[in-house]
């Protein structure tokens, strides 16, 4: 058996014979990624020309050498060959003179509430079959949100039905009296066409330089919207103000004036004050307010990544957002909705748990990354130059 690269082909062939994978894993994933100037290859574990096992593989220039990282993993036709696959390729890391290997896998360890209590057994048998093949746990130099997140915010859909509210219930008060409000405001959501790519990425990069992170090019968005395709929605929810401001005008001459509607009528007072200076300040009237890319996959959706405006987010378009895509979901049959990564923290300091917690949902908690020093003494030496060598240019 040996490490080969492969041709997309043969890597999307190999695929239709595995029920369940990452969408990280695929073939379109990589073309998204080189997109991004990404270097990366598709490797198999090959046995007498069959393919037993396959992954996508990132390489990175790092102080004085290179690594390479399979960041969720691999596939394989057996747990087996997903082990050799990972035991040869410390062989052939080796021969390239790389100083790091990474591994992640996408298997649970264990699982949280959203509060963060342990609701089930620690699964550490991954764990220990690294540890046999050579590969040491996390020492620390490997992010939680590097590849494949080590901690997800998933809800289960299965119990609900589009015919009713069950959903709507489900979620905490905050967000079902904010889904309420725009429903009362008219915020839409709906998918958007490739030529709005370039609206969409406004958004992605508000929420970018908010949170202090890089968003992704909008070739990156384009290459994603071609390579998906039905695989995912690219969606947004917008508000038409001159619309809102009419229908809460309209609400309002109908509610009677009374001392038990008077605290009803002064809010919707407010909101139509609150729109109308808004709509003053707009050059249009309508208005995008969160946008988000969800893919589609056999066992769950996963709400990949989205953004906000920053100016408009007393208005709850991400919750509406939220809402409609899950339903979306539902209408799919698809039974998982993955709010994807969170910081792991349940401290409060995580701004992007908090919100994921007004939809009620669990945390899995993956068994993480594994790394493998083909030459650990190099490895720390360069460390230490390389920790100098910072410590100079102070």
């Amino acid at each position: 058996m040996e490490i080969k690269e492969i041709s997309r082909k043969e890597y999307d062939n190999f695929l239709e014979k595995i029920d369940s994978y990452s969408f990280l894993q695929t073939s379109k994933m990589n073309e998204v990624f080189k997109s991004a100037n990404r270097d990366t290859r598709l490797f198999s574990l090959v046995d007498n020309k069959e393919v037993l096992a396959v992954g996508l593989a990132f390489f990175r220039n790092i102080f004085g050498g290179g690594r390479i990282d399979f960041m969720v993993g691999a596939n394989a036709l057996d747990e087996k060959y997903e082990y050799i696959f990972y035991d040869k390729l410390k062989d052939y890391v080796k021969k390239l003179g790389c100083l790091k290997l990474v591994i992640k896998l996408d298997y649970t360890y264990c699982k949280y509430d959203q509060d963060g209590n342990l609701i089930s057994e620690k699964n550490d048998y991954f764990l220990n079959k690294m540890k046999e093949v050579g590969y040491m746990k996390n020492d620390g130099s490997i992010s939680t949100y590097d590849g494949l997140p080590d901690y997800q915010f998933v809800k289960d859909l299965n119990e609900f039905s589009l015919d009713d509210d069950s959903l709507l219930k489900s979620l905490n008060n905050n967000a079902q009296r904010k889904i309420k409000k725009a429903k009362e405001l008219g915020i839409k959501v709906r998918s958007i066409g490739k030529d709005e790519l370039e609206e969409f990425k406004t958004l992605t990069f508000d929420a970018a330089k908010r949170q202090g992170f890089n968003d992704k090019s909008l070739e990156y968005y384009k290459t994603f919207y071609d390579e998906f395709d039905k695989d995912c929605d690219f969606l947004v929810s917008e508000i038409n103000l001159d619309e809102s401001i009419s229908n809460l005008e309209e609400l309002l001459s109908s509610i009677t004036e009374s001392s038990k509607n008077k605290q009803r009528r002064q809010s919707l007072k407010n909101e139509i004050d609150s729109l109308i200076k808004l709509r003053k300040k707009s050059k249009s009237s309508s208005l995008s307010l969160a946008n988000m890319i969800l893919i589609y996959s056999k066992d769950q959706a996963i709400y990949f990544l989205g953004g906000s405006s920053t100016k408009y987010q007393k208005l709850p378009g991400a919750f509406i957002l939220q809402y409609q895509a899950m339903r979306k979901v539902m209408e799919k049959n698809i039974p998982i909705y993955n709010f994807f990564g969170v910081d792991g923290l349940f401290d409060g300091s995580d701004g992007v748990l908090r919100f994921k917690q007004n939809f009620n949902g669990y945390i899995l908690r993956k068994t993480g990354a594994f790394i493998y020093y083909p030459n650990p003494g190099k490895y720390k030496r360069l460390e230490i130059i390389k920790k100098i060598k910072k410590k100079l240019n102070k």
